[in-house]
């Protein structure tokens, strides 16, 4: 396997300022730490995926709630409190969202009513959620993702008629431009989205389960297309990230497996590894790169738990966080030393986060009871 050294990219978006997440302008929520496992609910409902990002080295949680509204978490680093920010108000968030840390800011995006397209940014220090409408009614026919691109915010979303739409804006202003990046009948599943240095790299679930790779050199237009992998290989969204002019992407296989996928920019070959041959599941995978522990590397999250290989090894390790419901679809990332799990659950619902202290010890939380 080829593993790179990753490196995170960040710089300046808007004039925002945030050297620390805005306490007054929270909601107090109680976080109690759990100590054991749970148990498994094969029986039970899972609801949204959260979406999850490090910022000014706090931990933040987007997520969709019960009622179709936006919520955003976030805890101080180092503590297990957690405070809570309505974003939007319900009937409004009709998707899974997705959140990045934007130079000092925080940004996060969701498909509106009528399949149209918002983005909301934050200022640090008030209590005031910022919303632009990206793309109108019609327009929006999957979760989108976004990804901080050079001096501009990509966004990615299945369009009408099975198309791949990106959509671009330059820091300062609020000016969306769209672009094409696959044309119809080319996307079946919520498309991924990253930087790898000056490009923007996408993944997406193409024609009869198979996946499809597209790039852009920022600044110019045309959209490049690569093969992953063929027909019968992917049956999930996939998630993708990219390392110093590498990507990696993950997605669920055949049989329930777990497939890893890594090209060198420049060259032309993707190489496949299986991460687990029979996870029992096939819910969307995510994926972060790891900066700890016995070296760098790269971690991927689904349903049954968290596995990672150190750069240079095809040796996948695996774990399972300390409070889990197997079969939940997490986000993951990682924050200082540790992986960061988060995950939406069933009666409550409840919003779960778990991490990692790198030395093999999971610690659960409850980030809130009822996320309605």
């Amino acid at each position: 396997m080829k593993i790179i050294v990753p490196r995170w990219r960040g710089g300046v978006r808007r004039p925002w300022v945030r050297a620390v997440l805005a306490i007054g302008s929270a909601t107090g929520l109680a976080a109690a730490v759990l100590v054991s496992v749970a148990p498994a609910a094969s029986a039970a409902e899972t609801y949204s995926t959260p979406a999850m990002a490090v910022a000014a080295g706090n931990t933040v949680i987007a997520v969709q709630t019960q009622n179709d509204g936006l919520r955003f978490y976030w805890n101080q680093y180092g503590t297990n409190t957690w405070r809570g920010e309505q974003v939007a108000a319900n009937g409004t968030a009709l998707s899974v969202p997705d959140i990045a840390a934007d130079g000092n800011g925080v940004i996060i995006v969701v498909e509106g009513p009528n399949q149209s397209l918002d983005f909301y940014w934050q200022t640090d220090g008030t209590p005031t959620w910022h919303e632009e409408t990206v793309a109108g009614a019609n327009t929006t026919y999957s979760a989108p993702r976004l990804a901080t691109i050079g001096n501009s915010v990509g966004i990615v979303a299945q369009g009408p008629g099975n198309s791949l739409d990106y959509y671009w804006a330059a820091n300062g202003t609020s000016t969306w431009t769209p672009e094409w990046v696959g044309g119809y009948n080319t996307t079946y599943s919520t498309p991924a989205i990253a930087a790898d240095g000056n490009s923007a790299i996408v993944a997406a679930e193409g024609p009869s389960n198979s996946l499809e790779f597209y790039w852009q050199q920022d600044g110019t237009t045309p959209w490049h297309p690569e093969l992953v992998a063929g027909a019968g290989t992917t049956f999930s969204d996939p998630a993708i990230t990219g390392n110093d002019g590498s990507a990696n992407i993950t997605a669920a296989g055949p049989n329930n497996a777990l497939d890893f996928y890594w090209q060198q920019n420049g060259t032309t070959p993707w190489n496949p590894e299986v991460i687990s041959s029979e996870t029992g599941s096939q819910e969307d995978p995510d994926i972060t790169t790891m900066n700890h522990g016995s070296g760098d590397g790269v971690c991927v999250a689904q349903g049954e738990g968290v596995s990672c290989a150190v750069n240079g090894s095809a040796n996948w390790t695996s774990s399972s966080p300390g409070v889990w419901f197997p079969g939940s679809d997490i986000a993951i990332t990682e924050n200082g030393s540790s992986d960061n799990v988060a995950f939406y659950y069933c009666c409550g619902p409840k919003l779960f986060f778990d991490w990692d202290d790198s030395s093999g010890n999971w610690h659960g939380e409850i980030v809130d009871n009822d996320v309605s």
